[in-house]
């Protein structure tokens, strides 16, 4: 711990808010740069396994990340020593990838339709080591050149690299193998000058570390299960053997980045809104929720509009979504996006995370049936109204615990 005193934070500027939403708007953007040469490259089956490895190793960054992305925005905002902060939050994430990261690989070979699960084995690992990373960290502390230089530039670039090297081997296991050693050179450079430049105690680290793992188990199973509720309906349907399963990889990987995106901006606005007190932050609580709000509308028509005539264009001809499929897509998108704000923006730096806890079960408890029952009836497009649904019960209840806080004066 540094000896001397630190002073208080200070509320983050409107400024930086706006270059972490330009980063982090950026960082969401890479993904969709490389995924036209990703598709053609992998082609519908592989690229089949590479969105279940991708949806598994979200969930397994969750995990790792132990509700550090969530939590982790509003504690470094409120520290007088951030470092410290990201020192405990790097045990407990190390600590947590040593037991996730093999269970993860066990269940991506068993998702795997293909006779050789080393696509959807590599595909997960990559992603899951994303656990790791510390844009949450550069947005608690308002710095957006952290989030640009360890963040947003190195998956631009990994993302790039690893699809074109696919696309001209043909081997579209490059892909996710670029991406997993290029993330791991990006996270010890971030670990390196972030936490472990400066003098510190591995003692403390260690007892900071115990603390979270007591204090944060709470937002942990939250962000666990929200991610479970996003990235289960393609996983399931892998799981299930369904027909629909390569047909909706194509939607689902589209209105997944589609949520990256809206989380990123969205976690933004946590670090500005949680750095305020008193009559500022239920301003900028009301603020962020407004603009979430005209966010979620554009959003949501540019999916059901755009997404039927793009997809064959962009992403090749062997993947097409229908416009109904879209329009449910559009529903789910925009409902996510204000369920968001209302969530990290409202809820959370309120102090009300049972509320937040009860609208995330309400989604984790609907996804599996409500996917597994529209596939069943309706194929691809049931499906996709299936995750509309989960997408529309969880804002629902969200707005209902986020009422009483807008309302205060």
């Amino acid at each position: 711990m540094p000896s001397s005193t630190p002073e208080a934070p200070k509320p983050h500027r409107a400024r930086s808010v706006a270059l972490l939403t330009g980063v982090s708007a950026l960082s969401a953007v890479s993904p969709l740069i490389a995924l036209p040469l990703l598709t053609r490259a992998a082609g519908p089956a592989g690229f089949t396994e590479i969105a279940i490895g991708q949806a598994l190793g979200t969930l397994a960054a969750t995990l790792i990340t132990f509700g550090w992305a969530v939590r982790g925005p509003v504690e470094a905002a409120r520290s007088p020593h951030p470092a410290r902060v990201f020192r405990a939050s790097l045990a407990v994430r190390g600590a947590n990838s040593l037991v996730v990261l093999p269970v993860i690989a066990v269940i991506a070979a068993l998702a795997s339709h293909a006779q050789d699960h080393s696509l959807a084995i590599v595909a997960a690992l990559a992603f899951a080591l994303q656990g790791l990373s510390m844009s949450w960290y550069a947005v608690g502390v308002g710095r957006p050149l952290l989030a640009l230089s360890f963040d947003a530039v190195p998956r631009i670039v990994l993302n790039l690299v690893g699809a074109v090297a696919a696309l001209i081997t043909g081997a579209a296991i490059l892909y996710p193998v670029i991406l997993l050693v290029g993330t791991l050179v990006a996270t010890l450079a971030a670990t390196w000058a972030i936490g472990l430049r400066e003098r510190f105690s591995p003692r403390s680290t260690l007892a900071d570390a115990a603390a979270a793992y007591r204090a944060g188990w709470r937002t942990a199973l939250t962000a666990s299960l929200l991610t479970f509720s996003e990235t289960a309906p393609q996983s399931t349907l892998g799981v299930a053997a369904s027909p629909a399963a390569i047909g909706f990889a194509p939607f689902d990987r589209i209105l997944k980045y589609g949520y990256i995106g809206v989380y990123m901006i969205s976690s933004s606005f946590q670090g500005w809104v949680s750095s305020a007190t008193g009559d500022l932050a239920h301003r900028r609580m009301r603020r962020a929720v407004g603009i979430h709000a005209v966010l979620a509308l554009v959003l949501g028509a540019l999916f059901a509009i755009v997404v039927p005539w793009a997809t064959p264009v962009v992403l090749g001809p062997g993947f097409v979504i229908a416009p109904l499929t879209a329009l449910f897509g559009g529903i789910a998108l925009a409902a996510m996006t204000v369920g968001t704000a209302l969530g990290v923006c409202v809820v959370l730096p309120a102090g009300r995370d049972g509320a937040y806890l009860a609208a995330v079960i309400v989604g984790a408890a609907l996804v599996v049936p409500a996917v597994l029952i529209g596939a069943g009836l309706a194929g691809v497009t049931g499906a996709a109204a299936g995750v509309a649904l989960v997408q529309v019960a969880a804002l629902a209840t969200l707005a209902a615990a986020a009422a009483p806080v807008l309302r205060a004066r």
